[in-house]
């Protein structure tokens, strides 16, 4: 096995690694070794013309996850981010030991890199065989290869992409894993490996050939850095545990977590996140909320669960101690949570709870155990298991039975449904089956994030359930339109809306705030891309002061086109200008994700600022009811207001400049903070001179960033919730929404504060995968 040794010291909050990839010299020989041969198949047959073989060859290989162990080859030598990434040269002076194992390390990584170069030759010979070739066109993506179809024309990432095998595409995703980056000096990679062990046998540890052997996904276990990004250029580095194959950069982990905040701290996952919303909360239960988690991946749901539930009472069932020695080593599982795991056959647990008189015992059970594959461990797979399940949940009207059925759905729906039924030989409980409501394409299967859930008595999962349910009767609403609903209404067009001479007031407003503020990004004025900036001219009050009349001539169009429209001002207690945005697009702005909308806000009115000729491109569209993108026609003085959960996009600017002014209106309190306020509802923003009176006016205003008690709220809350039918199954669509702050009081301080962006630096190193977050426009 091979693994990073961290540093123990108690500021060492961000998890990153800082040592060297420990590789022996006597494995080190044998990979170079099993690395040639590899290289030299390969070369034969490329060079007998025989790509079919060398097909088979590599995609077997890559299936015996050779990749990993690669990546470690090359990632275990120290490199110069000022010298083109080279080896760095360090004396070893009178230590002819060290010297040779440098020589050794550096000779180790030049194999694997050639080796790497290899594999990407054959899927790139079998791209061509399709009629795709490389060209000479920067990539969005740090070291990542664009190709053009001979014959069409198209130019794309990922030519042909839903059609190939997972190692074909890791394959063909190596250019951008064996390109390092740079961060504040430090060398950091798209995949950076932390921890490998492959086989369950000394002999077995690196394995780069498949010698007719099979092999398990069981037998291989890794931990590693995948660096993402979003659409809007926001980076994090996701730590996660891969047990069998890696697959890529899109692989889905056994537990997933931001390497720059604490353990159970924030959820990555969709899968991850509903489990923990639908748990028992202690608004639910009047006692102690008693939680059974079977698997325990790398200890994020767990950790969250503890931090998020006062009083709460785990059990963690985990049938693998290198998986818990792994959460301890790697993620610095709290002692707290390692004290509750059991090593135990999950089967035999469950068995033993229901001799032992314990049903009626838990008020939330979660089984969260699928293999990298997303498939449902088939020993599990049992009527008598899943009748234990429900057998020992509790009597309360809450209790929740939750399982991640991966691609095996079917199959544990059944079991789920079948145990719901029998209880105490009559009929008692309902089950529901949820998946991800998707924003965006995914090249997961449909079945992938699938969560069976079950009650002992009949329920309803609906946005006021959950709120009532999680939050009280008190609960605070945004009375945003359902984003489901809310692609179907439509775009409100206000012709000349504004004069020229309004506009050009605006324009002296917003040129002198940018005077005042100079070329700082930070404050009231903030760079989104090189090309598009933003100034917020809520600030201060800025907007009122010095534009009062324009205001309320907005706010009282507003309000009547809401009326005409929706009434969606008709269901909160009080509607305030959000944010007040001067948008400055030059050529290559864009807001470029489909999908992106005001998460939170009621109303959005754009207004165009710019002359028509101006500028070139940049059209706003929204995605209409039929799932296509509509242009508008948005003129100089026209204003568009739109639902502002209504998906809608910026197409990239050709040339010019384009200006617009964008609000937002919300059920909160009017902000003059010089950002996009996410302190929701009640919730203080320590950032707006005017919180102080406003918390005078409303007393019950609540401060999110800290909290006395031993639990703090949910940094989510759900969305949305969507019907869908298949076949004679129905399922809900569920869409989690983040809200409030996202730090938690736990026994360690968190490692990075709440305003400031996360892990910015990372943006200009890489830009690799992930989903989007919602920026305004």
């Amino acid at each position: 096995a091979i693994g990073r040794e961290g540093e123990d010291g108690e500021d060492n909050m961000m998890f990153l690694t800082t040592g060297d990839l420990d590789i022996s010299s006597s494995q080190s020989t044998r990979l170079c070794s099993q690395a040639e041969l590899l290289r030299t198949r390969l070369h034969e047959n490329i060079g007998n013309g025989d790509l079919t073989s060398a097909l088979e060859f590599s995609e077997k290989s890559i299936g015996n996850d050779c990749i990993v162990a690669l990546l470690a080859m090359v990632q275990c030598v120290d490199r110069d981010a000022d010298n083109d990434f080279r080896p760095l040269a360090t004396s070893c002076d009178h230590d002819d030991d060290a010297a040779h194992r440098l020589a050794s390390n550096n000779h180790m990584a030049d194999v694997a890199l050639l080796t790497l170069s290899d594999l990407y030759t054959v899927g790139e010979l079998f791209l061509k065989s399709q009629g795709w070739s490389p060209i000479d066109q920067s990539s969005s993506v740090s070291g990542g290869i664009v190709y053009e179809h001979d014959e069409t024309g198209e130019v794309s990432e990922e030519p042909n992409y839903e059609n190939l095998t997972w190692q074909m595409k890791l394959m063909l995703s190596i250019p951008i894993l064996i390109e390092p980056g740079c961060v504040d000096g430090q060398v950091v990679w798209a995949a950076a490996v932390v921890h490998y062990q492959h086989g369950t046998h000394t002999e077995d540890q690196f394995d780069l050939e498949c010698c007719g052997r099979p092999v398990g996904n069981a037998s291989c276990v890794s931990v590693i850095d995948v660096l993402k990004s979003d659409e809007d250029g926001q980076s994090a580095r996701l730590r996660g545990t891969y047990h069998g194959c890696w697959r890529g950069l899109y692989a889905e982990a056994m537990g997933e977590m931001d390497v720059t905040h604490n353990i159970g701290q924030v959820l990555e996952s969709w899968t991850e996140t509903t489990l923990a919303g639908l748990s028992v909360t202690n608004k639910q239960s009047s006692s102690n909320a008693r939680i059974l988690i079977i698997g325990l991946g790398c200890g994020q749901l767990a950790s969250f669960l503890q931090n998020h539930v006062t009083n709460v009472e785990l059990q963690i069932v985990e049938t693998s101690q290198s998986t818990v020695d792994i959460a301890v080593k790697y993620y610095q599982l709290h002692p707290s949570v390692l004290d509750c795991v059991s090593i135990l056959d999950p089967t035999e647990y469950v068995k033993r709870q229901c001799l032992e008189g314990q049903a009626g015992d838990f008020d939330t059970i979660i089984v969260n155990v699928c293999s990298i594959d997303d498939t449902f461990p088939s020993l599990l797979m049992n009527g008598e298991f899943f009748h234990g399940l429900v057998s020992i949940l509790s009597n309360h009207p809450t209790a929740t039975l939750l399982v991640n059925s991966g691609v095996n759905v079917d199959a544990v729906s059944l079991l789920v449904g079948d145990a719901c039924m029998h209880i105490h030989g009559h009929r008692s409980g309902h089950m529901l089956v949820l998946r991800e409501y998707l924003l965006r394409d995914h090249t997961v299967s449909d079945n992938e994030g699938v969560i069976v859930a079950a009650r002992r008595r009949e329920w309803s999962l609906t946005v006021d359930d959950w709120q009532r349910e999680h939050n009280g009767e008190d609960a605070q609403s945004s009375g945003s339109m359902d984003v489901a609903t809310a692609q179907r209404t439509q775009v409100v067009r206000l012709e000349k809306f504004l004069s020229s001479e309004d506009i050009e007031m605006i324009h002296a407003v917003a040129k002198a705030e940018i005077a005042s503020i100079g070329e700082a990004t930070d404050g009231a004025l903030e760079a989104h891309t090189d090309s598009w900036k933003v100034l917020y001219l809520q600030n201060n009050n800025i907007f009122q002061r010095k534009l009062p009349a324009i205001r309320q001539r907005i706010l009282d169009t507003i309000r009547q086109v809401d009326k005409n429209n929706w009434c969606l001002f008709d269901n909160v207690d009080h509607v305030n200008i959000r944010v007040v945005e001067y948008h400055q697009m030059d050529k290559f702005g864009a807001l470029a994700d489909p999908k992106h909308y005001d998460l939170n806000s009621l109303l959005t009115m754009d207004i165009m600022l710019s002359e028509d000729e101006a500028f070139e491109g940049g059209d706003l569209q929204t995605e209409e009811a039929d799932g296509t993108l509509k242009k508008h026609e948005f003129k100089h003085g026209d204003a568009l207001v739109f639902v502002s959960h209504k998906y809608h996009c910026v197409g990239s600017v050709t040339s010019g400049r384009r200006n617009v002014m964008v609000l937002e209106l919300w059920n909160g309190p009017e902000r003059q903070c010089p950002h996009r306020c996410e302190r929701f509802g009640n919730e203080i923003c320590t950032r707006d001179p005017a919180q102080n009176l406003y918390t005078l006016q409303h007393p019950n205003s609540k401060q999110s960033d800290h909290y006395n008690a031993s639990s703090i709220p949910l940094p989510f809350r759900l969305g949305a919730v969507s019907i869908c039918k298949e076949d004679s199954r129905k399922t809900l669509e569920l869409l989690w929404e983040p809200c409030g702050s996202t730090e938690v009081v736990t026994n360690e301080p968190a490692s990075v504060n709440e305003e400031q962006p996360k892990d910015a630096a990372l943006s200009d190193a890489f830009a690799c995968f992930g989903d989007s977050d919602s920026d305004s426009e």
